[in-house]
């Protein structure tokens, strides 16, 4: 189309399509920027779960390492694999742990009794031989049990379950 030959209706009409396809092109650009913001955020929500799954597994692979290790004691046994359990919670820098096995404690760097705590039983031929917690050292946000993800629970019955079996395999540490 010429523009000399068209009318001036004809350029307004020729205006408004053009004009409306700008704001459809817009409309369309708006929501591909949408779903690339949405698809950013599930991809970053997606990764933090992968990490704390990998911090997790870790935990599990250092703590069996050193349940095998045979220079080590039931008690040093003891003592690192619960110097492991923080840096596999959701918020390290605020976790602390502690394992009682009989009158004996085995704690982290700082630990501290808080009211934000999980805690599973350690049993050594099925009876009761201590506990194992976590705590964190303040409060905050709730996520599947008060502060604490479930998949944190799981790794602490896992936790529970190997420190069952260093009770099994050694002395029962001493007063």
């Amino acid at each position: 189309m010429e523009p000399e030959s068209l009318s001036r209706e004809d350029l307004l009409r020729h205006i408004a399509e053009l004009n409306a396809e700008t704001l459809s092109l817009r409309e369309r650009l708006r929501q591909a920027a949408d779903q690339s913001d949405w698809a950013a955020g599930a991809m970053k929500a997606r990764t933090r779960l992968l990490n704390e799954r990998v911090k997790e597994l870790d935990c599990i692979c250092r703590a069996v390492r050193i349940f095998r290790d045979p220079a080590l004691r039931g008690d040093q046994r003891i003592g690192r694999i619960v110097d492991l359990l923080p840096r596999a919670w959701q918020h390290p820098d605020l976790a602390c742990a502690r394992a009682r096995i009989g009158q004996r404690d085995f704690c982290t760097q700082g630990f501290r009794e808080t009211p934000w705590l999980q805690r599973e039983t350690i049993l050594a031929r099925g009876r009761p031989e201590g506990i194992v917690e976590v705590r964190y050292l303040k409060e905050l946000p709730a996520a599947d049990e008060g502060p604490f993800l479930r998949e944190e629970r799981a790794l602490l019955k896992v936790v529970a379950e190997l420190l069952g079996a260093v009770c099994e395999s050694a002395p029962r540490p001493g007063p």
